[in-house]
């Protein structure tokens, strides 16, 4: 936008000094004065200021296995104040196991076997895991019709033409399931000791809870701590009921947690904190992060993840994607040091125009008190702008 304006005003600047120049000392004068005014102007320098710094930016994050799809954004990044992410498989280890299996109603075999019926063709981590711990225990698992992974919620299918269900208490409880009090409370026991409550349900009534745990990942403490060290505020969002949620990020310090979110929900979420004047990058490493991520100031991808691979041959990707949570650091620091080379470019830029405007424009006079030329316009420009790659170069020392 800054070139744009720019162009055009050399544009406006050239047609005024040489339509005036032409009336007063004729042809020949007006071309001189045309082009000079032109070249004195014309904000290559303001162009490579910026681009020169991010074309070398781009080769150095490189070298620190960061991917760059979109070289603007690390304008952006410099402004961020906000990082959202997600809970699961992120600042968890992403290795669950079940921990616990309470039936109501059924024994403990037909609970697991029915879960396993439901997930069976689950791509969701949970489903896969309950599916095959029931194989290996050797259970049955029964045919079903209609199955559907609904993201974020749960897994439904028809057992026998009767709707079985597993996911989520919240979005179970939705579906007009009855869940004893019983089956409550043990909801919120094991969600403060961390674990996640999947709650089973046969027609109409819950039988049942599948519990499931996940560790903390030990590089995702210190990097909440690091982002709190540079003023950012991490904000969790996440699918996981309440009580799961926020036992979680109190163990985390995180402050902001938004909980029971569907993809949309989370989009939705960003769209709130924007609306309050922040600067959001979101970080995220599944496909149900992506609306959130692609509704952020910044969107940011774990490399490896399931995410990264779908967006590879997609006409839109997230603006970075990065290793390992800490290198989101790396990221910034080497954007603040571009934001600051561009600073400097810039000054060049329009010291250049302060310095070769003003005799272009009194080419206009026949006695000029400056002698200028269209030749000393482009030596002037060509200065300039080898000042301003020289100055970028020094964006290709190891920031790591």
């Amino acid at each position: 936008m800054r070139v744009k304006i720019f162009f055009l005003l050399d544009v406006l600047a050239t047609s005024i000094f040489a339509v005036y120049t032409f009336f007063m000392r004729g042809e020949e004068a007006a071309i001189l004065t045309g082009v000079s005014v032109f070249v004195a102007l014309f904000p290559i320098c303001l162009w490579l200021a910026e681009a020169l710094v991010l074309h070398f930016a781009k080769s150095t994050l490189a070298n620190t296995d960061i991917k760059v799809n979109n070289k603007a954004a690390l304008n952006k990044i410099v402004e961020v104040d906000t990082v959202a992410m997600p809970m699961n498989r992120f600042l968890t280890n992403g290795e669950y196991f079940i921990t616990d299996l309470f039936p109501d109603g059924i024994s403990q075999n037909e609970l697991l076997s029915y879960a396993a019926s439901v997930e069976q063709y689950s791509e969701h981590t949970f489903g896969r895991l309950i599916y095959k711990t029931a194989l290996g225990r050797g259970l049955k698992v029964y045919n079903v019709t209609a199955a559907q992974e609904i993201p974020c919620c749960g897994a439904e299918a028809l057992l026998e033409k009767k709707p079985i269900r597993i996911g989520n208490p919240q979005w179970v409880q939705n579906q007009g399931v009855k869940i004893s009090n019983i089956l409550l409370t043990k909801i919120d026991q094991l969600a403060v000791h961390g674990k996640t409550p999947l709650i089973f349900s046969l027609g109409l009534m819950a039988r049942g809870i599948v519990a499931l745990k996940d560790e903390v990942n030990s590089a995702s403490k210190s990097f909440i701590q690091i982002l709190k060290n540079y003023k950012l505020e991490p904000v969790l969002l996440t699918a996981a009921n309440s009580r799961t949620a926020k036992n979680f990020a109190k163990e985390m310090k995180i402050d902001t947690v938004r909980t029971d979110l569907s993809p949309d929900d989370k989009a939705r979420e960003v769209q709130i904190l924007r609306a309050k004047k922040l600067n959001v990058a979101m970080i995220g490493n599944e496909i149900h992060d992506l609306p959130a991520m692609f509704t952020a100031d910044v969107s940011l991808i774990l490399k490896g993840s399931e995410t990264a691979t779908i967006t590879e041959d997609s006409d839109i990707k997230p603006d970075f994607e990065i290793p390992t949570l800490h290198k989101f650091f790396t990221l910034r620091e080497v954007a603040l040091y571009a934001a600051d080379l561009i600073k400097w470019n810039r000054r060049i830029a329009y010291l250049a125009m302060i310095l070769l405007t003003p005799p272009a424009m009194m080419m206009t006079l026949e006695n000029s008190p400056v002698p200028f030329s269209p030749s000393m316009a482009v030596a002037g420009v060509t200065l300039a702008a080898l000042l301003i790659f020289f100055n970028s170069l020094r964006m290709r020392k190891n920031r790591n």
